[in-house]
């Protein structure tokens, strides 16, 4: 069980772990944005016909929401990574005093029944936002990006990969806490 938990979270992270490298396009996004704002040009590239995302041309306030989208998806798919490996946010100051067993404990009740109903919630709004976003063709008033349902639909999708992840370490946790050494690990502390 501790095993197929670590096996799905590593899946629901993998998303965070490719995102990671869209901070390399945000920068040149960022930089080239700056840049023809201060020449004032506007449009960078024109072409004919629809694309997606961009429709008709490339211009700088494209770039402005490329940049607010790779950043959503940054920190959506980014902090599922970062709860696989148990780098977000926490009190530690309290839990640096717990027991592995205590610290396992606080950890799977806080994601039954907290972070699992609000992932739930939000996969449950976000998903008939994004679909309304996609129904009605919402994109940008000021001449930005088009298609605003795929950042939309980055939220649920987000925050379903975050559930699982959390129903993986409930899993992995109850393996600890219910397994075979699990009395042997009572009395240590957390390292």
């Amino acid at each position: 069980m501790k095993r197929l938990g670590e096996t799905v979270g590593s899946l629901c992270a993998l998303p965070g772990m490719i995102v990671g490298w869209l901070i390399l396009p945000l920068i040149v996004s960022v930089c080239l944005g700056v840049v023809a704002a201060q020449l004032g040009i506007n449009q960078l590239i024109d072409w004919e016909g629809s694309v997606p995302f961009f429709d008709e041309a490339l211009t700088v306030n494209s770039m402005l929401d490329l940049q607010w989208h790779i950043f959503a998806m940054v920190v959506l798919f980014g902090g599922v990574y970062a709860y696989r490996d148990r780098e977000h946010v926490s009190v530690d100051f309290l839990a640096a005093h717990f027991s592995k067993r205590r610290k396992a404990w606080v950890d799977m009740l806080c994601d039954l029944f907290f972070l699992l109903p609000f992932c739930a919630i939000v996969v449950w709004f976000g998903t008939k936002f994004a679909y309304r976003a996609y129904l009605t063709g919402e994109g940008s008033t000021y001449g930005g990006m088009i298609d605003r349902w795929f950042v939309k639909a980055c939220i649920p999708a987000g925050f379903l990969l975050l559930g699982t992840a959390a129903l993986a370490r409930i899993l992995s946790t109850a393996a600890f806490l219910f397994g075979p050494r699990a009395a042997d690990d009572e009395t240590r502390p957390a390292q």
